[in-house]
Order: structure tokens, then C-alpha cells, then sequence
């Protein structure tokens, strides 16, 4: 009887939700730096104790379960899913979404890439920086540089956001970025009626008997009397 009350007891405890976070933080080191990364650990607290209400430590252990089984970490309201033994909606997207870099991680490889474009930045990277690549172009004009380099950063991580998602919503992976080979342009001169290099074809009969008049006639002209600054030796 005082063992089943002891039971009893124990299941009603509260749940310490630092506790659970920092479980989450043991299974799944990496994935929690991704899933939490510049969030304060007050504000993922109370976010965690607004997602396990009302759940027994049982579920709680379901939970968790799912997290070491599927090595990363959710998000709180996906933990209450799996709590709940919701295991079908959302877990496929979110490892996805898990195998791209983190935000933080992705922005500080532009940064180097900007300054070094031999530094390797990724698809989803290079797609991200396209989308605010008037931001960054204008911190090299800003009179304030630390406000434009905080506003191009900040747009970049919210961009690089949504690129993720839109990647595995459409089944890219993620991959090294390579840039695309330049097209060589060729200058091509056009002579008209002389026949210039345009085809490289040889002239004409008719074009060849143009030019020898054309020559012919600068001769007589050179040879007239006052035209000696002319020059010779056409």
C-alpha cells in the first residue's frame, strides 16, 4: 500500500523543464545547437513547459525515446508530437531540414566567402546571399558599416531560412556551390561590303575588283600636283 502511494507520488511530481532541455542537449549535442541556436535558455524553458503541459512522465519518456532513437532534436511543439506518439507528421522534413548547416554557421561562411571566393559556401548558402546581395554590396558604401553589415546579416539568416525550407519541401540537397562556367565572348568585326573576318570567308570577285579600284583610284589622287603631304607608297 505505501509503495503504490510512493508511486503515486513520484508520477504527479512536476517536471523540470531545464532538465528536459538539457537532456535534449546530451542525446543530440549538434542538432540542438541548429534547433535552438541564438535563442536564450529562459526563452526555450518556457517554451518547453507550454508544450509538456498536461503530459505524464510517460509520454515524456516516449518523447525522449524518440529523440535518442532519431538522433536530433525537435523543436518543443514537434516533442509534444512525439510525447503524444504523433510520429508520422513532420519527422521526415525535419531531419532534412536537420542536415543543412545552422543559419549562424551558413552566414559566417559568407562572410569568409565574400572575402574569399575560393572559400566553399553551399547551394542553399550562395541561394540565400543572392536573395539580400544589395544589402551586402552597400555595406562597402554605408557611412554606418556596423548598421548595414547588422541588416544584411540578419536579412541573410532570415533568407537562408526559408531557402531550407524550400529546398526540402522540393527535395534538394544540400551540396557545394559551383560556380558556373563563364561564357567566353568573342569580339566578331564586320566589314560591310570589304569582306572582313565576320565568317572568315574569302572575298568576292566583285569585292576584290572593289578594293583594286578603291587603291587605283587613291593613287591617282595622291599623284595629282599639291597632294604630296598626301604621303605615297600605296
Amino acid at each position: 500500500m505505501m509503495a503504490m502511494v510512493s508511486n503515486q507520488q513520484t508520477a504527479v511530481q512536476p517536471i523540470k523543464t531545464g532538465q528536459l532541455v538539457g537532456i535534449f542537449k546530451a542525446i543530440a549535442p549538434r542538432s540542438f545547437e541548429k534547433t535552438f541556436e541564438g535563442m536564450p535558455v529562459e526563452a526555450i524553458n518556457h517554451a518547453m513547459k507550454i508544450c509538456i503541459e498536461g503530459l505524464s512522465r510517460e509520454q515524456i519518456d516516449l518523447g525522449l525515446r524518440m529523440v535518442r532513437d532519431n538522433g536530433f532534436c525537435p523543436d518543443p511543439a514537434m516533442f509534444r508530437k512525439w510525447c503524444l506518439g504523433i510520429t508520422g507528421f513532420g519527422t521526415e522534413q525535419q531531419r532534412a531540414v536537420d542536415s543543412f548547416k545552422g543559419k549562424h554557421a551558413a552566414l559566417a561562411d559568407i562572410v569568409k566567402w565574400v572575402g574569399d571566393k575560393k572559400h566553399q559556401i553551399t547551394n542553399a548558402e550562395k541561394e540565400a546571399y543572392d536573395r539580400c546581395y544589395d544589402m551586402f554590396n552597400d555595406i562597402n558604401w554605408a557611412k554606418n558599416v556596423e548598421r548595414a553589415q547588422f541588416y544584411a546579416y540578419e536579412a541573410f539568416k532570415e533568407n537562408y531560412t526559408d531557402v531550407v525550407s524550400e529546398f526540402v519541401a522540393q527535395g534538394v540537397l544540400q551540396a557545394v556551390w559551383i560556380k558556373p562556367p563563364a561564357i567566353e565572348k568573342k569580339i566578331v568585326a564586320d566589314y560591310g561590303d570589304w569582306g572582313g573576318p565576320t565568317e572568315k570567308k574569302e572575298p568576292t570577285d566583285e569585292q576584290k575588283a572593289q578594293t583594286q579600284e578603291y587603291l587605283a583610284n587613291l593613287r591617282k589622287l595622291i599623284k595629282r600636283p599639291g597632294a604630296q603631304g598626301l604621303g605615297g607608297g600605296v
